[in-house]
């Protein structure tokens, strides 16, 4: 029996960082279809059919941990091809949605490219998205739990990703803190108590 794709979504994994196309049917007896990561079954987020009004995404930002629940309705659905999915707090990208095949055709061009400019990165590049969104969870609960501050006495701060870093802003003062994640050694340096120097902002800019 064959039922009729609404859309299809790719979500990041943010336990492994691996990323895969999942459908989503227009019927299929379900009005919620829970995404797992296929390499290790991590919980990705939540899928909600609405009943002749499109479709909600329910995900949690792996850089900040918020809670963003995104609605597409069903004409936009209809004619939509591809479109990235980003966290509405912080703009991390989150995944992908559209039609499979045009989803499909970006994962793979995306993968051909790294694989020509990083021959034999493949294995080093999963490692390296594992330690980045491990350090991202030690992050967030050093500042959780106020165990993370800026020198000007601030626990609040924005976070933005590069490939083996994490840069941490003051949103008080301005202050930066430059967080090296790419390692095994960077990770056990982030425990509580976290000690670092913040760089205030005529610093910055002088850089």
């Amino acid at each position: 029996m064959l039922f009729q794709v609404m859309c299809s979504v790719a979500i990041y994994c943010q336990r492994c960082g691996q990323i895969h196309i999942h459908d989503v049917p227009y019927f299929g007896g379900q009005k919620e279809i829970e995404l797992n990561c296929r390499n290790c079954s991590h919980r990705q987020g939540t899928v909600r059919l609405l009943p002749k009004r499109g479709v909600s995404l329910d995900l949690t930002c792996g850089a900040c941990h918020a809670h963003n629940r995104l609605t597409y309705p069903l004409s936009l659905l209809r004619r939509l091809n591809f479109e990235k999915i980003y966290c509405r707090q912080d703009n991390f990208e989150l995944g992908y949605i559209g039609k499979w095949q045009s989803l499909a055709e970006f994962l793979d061009f995306n993968a051909a490219e790294y694989e020509a400019l990083n021959p034999h990165d493949e294995d080093d590049f999963i490692y390296r998205q594992q330690i980045l969104l491990e350090a991202l969870n030690r992050v967030h609960d050093l500042a959780a739990d106020r165990e993370l501050f800026c020198s000007c006495g601030s626990h609040d701060f924005v976070a933005d990703v590069a490939d083996r870093e994490i840069l941490l802003e003051c949103t008080r003062c301005g202050g930066q803190l430059l967080i090296p994640a790419a390692s095994a050694e960077d990770l056990r340096r982030l425990t509580a108590p976290y000690r670092a120097d913040f760089i205030l902002p005529d610093v910055v800019g002088k850089r």
